[in-house]
C-alpha cells in the first residue's frame, strides 16, 4: 500500500489523567507513534490489534493494543491538554520514518480535518 497518513493525536492517560500530544503515522505498511519523549512504537499495521472506536468519542478516537500495551488516541485536542506547535512537530518527526512530510501536519486543525483524519485511520485499522 502506497498510502501515507500523518495525524496529530493525543494519547489519553485514563479517564481524567490528561493527554500527551504526538504524531500517529502510517507509511510503508507500518504504524508509528511518537511524542516529544520519543518513539512509542513503529510496527507493521497487522500488529495493531483489538481496535475499538467508542461511540462516545463520536468517531474522533480509538483504542488499540500494540505490542501488548493499550493505547487510547483522540484526534481532537482535549480541554487542558498541550498542543503540538510547529517546532515540537518537527522535533517529534525526527523519531518517525515519515518526518519528511511533516509540513502537511501544521495545517491539520479544526473539526473537519480531524474527522477526515479519523476516517482514514478507521478505514486502515478497521474496528
Amino acid at each position: 500500500m502506497d498510502q501515507e497518513i500523518f495525524s496529530k493525536v493525543w494519547l489519553q492517560h485514563g479517564t481524567f489523567g490528561g493527554a500527551t500530544p504526538g504524531l500517529l503515522t502510517f507509511s510503508e505498511n507500518k504504524v508509528a507513534f511518537a511524542t516529544a519523549e520519543g518513539e512509542h512504537f513503529n510496527v507493521p499495521v497487522a500488529e495493531v490489534k483489538e481496535v475499538k472506536w467508542p461511540f462516545l468519542q463520536f468517531g474522533l478516537g480509538f483504542s488499540a493494543i500494540v505490542s501488548g500495551h493499550k493505547y487510547k488516541f483522540v484526534f481532537m485536542k482535549p480541554n487542558g491538554a498541550a498542543d503540538l506547535d510547529d517546532s515540537t512537530i518537527r522535533h517529534v518527526a525526527r523519531f518517525i520514518p515519515v518526518g519528511r512530510s511533516v509540513d502537511a501536519m501544521s495545517s491539520l486543525s479544526g473539526l473537519g480535518a480531524n474527522k477526515k483524519s479519523a476516517k482514514q485511520w478507521k478505514a486502515l485499522l478497521g474496528g
